[in-house]
């Protein structure tokens, strides 16, 4: 694996490639969506924050790794508290079980002004010779946090004694839509994992405050005055 650009990078350069090309450049491939969604992110609704495992902020991906090894029962509330003050954020980590030797870039992006709805788009692939390749097309999962808050609250006590309920109340705040290009039925067990190992990095990042490098001509955000860079993460 090329060891000089991470995959978050290279997906950023071909976006912004894309950027510069026609209109209708990216076509029906749904990664070249996604490259060009998040570089027109960085380019126009900066900052784009990036944050990547074996960066300054090992705890956040330790945290949500933790988190991820509890029973659905125990994870919903942490869920339904995630918010994202930025309109995009990248999280780049290494897979694991089935996904070994791939790298992950999970997008979270606000397609609306409420830090409480996101998008959030999986790219499971690797770098050859400085390209990002795909392994499994990305598609779109879209998570309404108050919407499960709403649905806790209806449920109570149920949630925390069954897991039906809690999966239940899950799936009411999120649907996987796929990309143009992706419309294949169904979902497999490990890439359904990485969702919500998506939304469980922006909870933990939300309740700790987590640090992340920030790209585009944006400046800090809100609430990212004191990041630290993490290089070309």
């Amino acid at each position: 694996m090329d060891i000089d650009i991470s995959f978050a990078e290279a997906m950023l350069r071909r976006g912004a490639g894309l950027l510069e090309a026609e209109a209708d450049a990216a076509g029906t491939d749904p990664f070249a969506v996604l490259a060009r969604l998040l570089a027109a992110a960085a380019a126009t609704d900066a900052p784009l924050v990036v944050l990547s495992e074996g960066g300054s902020h090992p705890a956040l991906f330790d945290e949500a790794s933790r988190r991820a090894g509890e029973p659905l029962t125990a994870r919903l509330a942490g869920l339904a508290a995630t918010r994202q003050g930025e309109r995009a954020a990248m999280y780049e980590f290494d897979g694991t079980g089935p996904l070994t030797g791939n790298r992950i870039v999970a997008a979270l992006l606000r397609p609306e002004e409420r830090p409480d709805l996101l998008h959030v788009y999986i790219a499971v692939g690797r770098l050859r010779g400085g390209e990002a390749q795909i392994t499994v097309p990305p598609a779109l999962l879209r998570f309404d946090a108050a919407a499960l808050g709403q649905t806790l609250g209806l449920l109570g006590d149920a949630v925390s004694r069954s897991t039906n309920a809690a999966t239940a109340a899950l799936a009411h705040a999120a649907a996987i839509l796929p990309m143009e290009g992706h419309e294949e039925g169904g979902m497999p067990a490990a890439l359904l994992d990485l969702y919500w190992h998506a939304l469980t990095l922006a909870s933990v990042r939300a309740a700790g405050g987590a640090g992340a490098s920030v790209r585009g001509s944006g400046g800090a955000g809100e609430g990212l005055a004191g990041m630290t860079p993490e290089g070309n993460a």
